[in-house]
């Protein structure tokens, strides 16, 4: 094989500590290389490097992994580690996930799927899994591009559509997640079950943030997330709100770029006329 099988040895080496011992062990060169198709030449420019350099670069390897975790999901391993010891937890890790880094998403999921494992096999509490969740749902978001929608947005009108802006996702929780993640010490002394419903929408002013919603406290964005509406039917939908209240939390919900307004059709282009008897800036 050309200089891609000699590539691939030497990636995975670096990245997959039983198999790098395998390469090293009596044999193993000569069995990695029949099955890459190397040449003797590649074979003996592989066997010219220090094993010790195969360690200081994996050891990297991990130290980068480790720091792209704990940025990801600090909010599920500040919490974790109250229930087991960092080490431990971040040694298993890497014995199970032994293949190397990939792209960010298959990182993360790779990560969800040992944390759950972990942290039912020790019976550790429940309510971390709501915490890892809510991580791998921001992670997610934050790498889902922005959806425009189709159409002509505008100014606020009794007959704009609102939109939510996309990529959001609505998540069920089994705990009131958003005080878990304020670290609420009154409710984690004596945490019980809270089913809660979260918007989790990508924030459109930021990059790489995500925005968290009760809907139990926002019941306007709660008729969102099952279609489309238009501000003369918010006012219907809040009948404990004066319209005056509505229009106005669909101004702050849209400078906040959490939605959009999309005129329809028939108004694009049209723009009204003073009221009736207001005088004209002279």
């Amino acid at each position: 094989m050309s200089l891609a099988g000699l590539q691939q040895l030497l990636t995975r080496s670096v990245r997959d500590t039983e198999y790098r011992r395998a390469v090293m062990g009596p044999g193993g060169l000569d069995r990695a290389a029949a099955e890459l198709g190397l040449t003797d030449e590649e074979k003996a420019q592989f066997a010219a490097i220090e094993p010790d350099y195969f360690e200081d670069v994996a050891t990297l390897v991990i130290k980068q992994r480790i720091v792209r975790r704990e940025a990801e999901f600090a909010l599920f391993l500040n919490a974790l580690f109250r229930h087991t010891p960092r080490g431990r937890f971040f040694e298993a890790y890497h014995q199970a996930v032994s293949v190397g880094q990939f792209g960010r998403m298959e990182e993360v999921r790779r990560f969800c799927d040992f944390a759950f494992d972990y942290i039912v096999d020790r019976s550790l509490p429940e309510h971390l899994l709501d915490l890892l969740r809510f991580c791998s749902y921001v992670c997610e978001l934050a790498e889902t591009p922005k959806e425009f929608p189709d159409g002509v947005q505008g100014p606020l009108r009794s007959s704009s559509t609102l939109v939510l802006r996309k990529p959001y996702a609505v998540v069920e929780f089994r705990y009131d997640m958003l005080r878990l993640a304020k670290e609420d010490e009154e409710y984690t002394a004596d945490l019980r079950p809270r089913p809660t419903t979260l918007l989790l929408q990508r924030d459109w002013r930021q990059p790489k943030r995500s925005r968290a919603f009760d809907l139990s406290d926002h019941p306007l964005l709660a008729e969102l997330t099952k279609g489309p509406r238009t501000v003369l039917d918010a006012g219907g939908l809040l009948p404990q709100f004066s319209h005056g209240f509505v229009k106005e939390l669909v101004e702050s919900l849209h400078d906040r770029q959490i939605v959009h307004l999309m005129l329809p059709a028939e108004l694009v282009g049209y723009h009204p006329a003073r009221p009736a008897g207001e005088p004209k800036e002279s």
